[in-house]
């Protein structure tokens, strides 16, 4: 893990935050694409995730159901 030091800047109405272009490059973004951003308010965290390559919210749900319903299939069930 790299860790470094940014200031705070003032972006019109909005504050921001400076991303350097090698954590960019390794995430995988350039200007104008859509990124994730994800708030641990317990660990007062912020995760950034590249949009294009991060699974949506229902990834997991939707492979499990599919599973389900292949199984209930095989079974005769559905």
């Amino acid at each position: 893990m790299i860790t470094i030091e940014r200031k705070i800047v003032k972006i019109g109405n909005s504050l921001g935050v400076r991303i350097p272009s090698s954590f960019l490059k390794e995430l995988g973004v350039t200007f104008n694409d859509t990124i994730e951003m994800e708030f641990d308010s317990n660990l007062k965290t912020i995760i950034i995730k590249n949009k294009s390559t991060t699974p949506d919210n229902n990834y997991l749900e939707t492979i499990v159901k599919g599973i389900v319903d292949q199984y209930l299939k095989e079974k005769d069930l559905l």
